[in-house]
């Protein structure tokens, strides 16, 4: 039985079509839903639980610039989520998102990870690899990645 799920976002159009497919399974009976986005550490300036916290935006313009991004796709993300009835939680946390993902997933103890697909093509697989293959690599459960293509014109979220 599917009682709660994790579905990662990252503020790309592709996001809509991975909370749809989020939605679509929470309704299945998940009774928790986290929806989570990982922002690059090299933007960031963490505290001492991996959330994000407000920085300074004189002295830290990029990282205040990237804050306010992922805070309002989240916000977005969630949003739309809750439009549709659905309880959902979300957290924007700084780090790698591969292993972020996997880390709360652990965390939280989910039982499926949803995750979109870039459509990388093979040279860039191998100078970048996958979000969703290293996750699928390194969790314990199972992983449903969206392979849809966004759609022109779509919502970012």
């Amino acid at each position: 039985m599917l009682r709660s799920l994790l579905v990662a976002i990252d503020g790309s159009p592709q996001s809509r079509s991975v909370l749809d497919l989020a939605a679509q399974y929470s309704k299945l009976g998940a009774s928790r839903l986290y929806v989570l986005l990982s922002v690059d550490s090299a933007y960031t300036l963490p505290s001492e639980n991996g959330h994000i916290e407000p920085a300074d935006e004189q002295e830290y313009p990029a990282a205040c610039s990237e804050q306010h991004i992922a805070n309002n796709a989240m916000q977005e993300a969630l949003d739309y989520l809750w439009s549709l009835g659905l309880d959902a939680e979300g957290v924007v946390i700084d780090g790698e998102p591969a292993s972020s993902i996997v880390s709360q997933a652990d965390r939280l103890k989910v039982d499926l990870i949803i995750v979109g697909h870039r459509h990388l093509s093979r040279i860039n697989r191998i100078f970048d690899p996958s979000v969703s293959t290293r996750v699928i690599e390194a969790t314990r459960c199972p992983v449903l990645v969206d392979v849809s293509p966004p759609t022109a014109g779509q919502p970012k979220h």
